[in-house]
Order: C-alpha cells, then structure tokens, then sequence
C-alpha cells in the first residue's frame, strides 16, 4: 500500500468514527466518548475544554467544586473538519 493510500484509509475510517459519533450523540458528546476515540485520558479532553474552550464549554459555577463540561455535536463537528461558516 502507498502512502497516500494509507493516508486515505485512515481519513475514510476516522471519518466512519466521527460519523457513528453524530449518530449516537447528535446533541452532546460525553467527554470519554473523545477519551475514547483520541486514546487519551478525560481529564485530558476537560483540561483542553477548560484552557481553549475549541472543544466545548466547561463551567464552573462560583462556590462550586466541580465543573460542568459540554461538547457540542454540531461545535465539535465543525472544529474538527474545519467546516466553520459551512
């Protein structure tokens, strides 16, 4: 296999992924759902929402200890193809 072939193998599987996503989480993504997916820890994915927000939304209300963490399908989906304004 070329190596262009297997850079479009990898694009067709990682988009068959992001595709099962949508479908079973078509309003909110569960941080272990991209924990998942990245091999990569939760606090990983709330740390990245709590630094950069690319991700989603997390918020910590003031007194509180915990925060809340939202993944927007639709963000996420955007971010990820880098289909903004599409």
């Amino acid at each position: 296999m070329t190596a262009p072939e297997k850079i479009s193998e990898f694009l067709a599987k990682d988009t068959d992924r992001l595709a099962e996503i949508v479908e079973k989480h078509p309003f909110q993504i569960p941080v272990h759902v991209i924990a998942d997916w990245w091999h990569c820890s939760e606090d990983s994915i709330r740390n990245a929402l709590k630094q950069h927000g690319y991700l989603g939304i997390a918020q910590k209300q003031p007194g509180k200890v915990n925060a809340g963490f939202v993944i927007p399908t639709g963000h996420f989906v955007r971010w990820y193809c880098c289909k903004w304004g599409v």
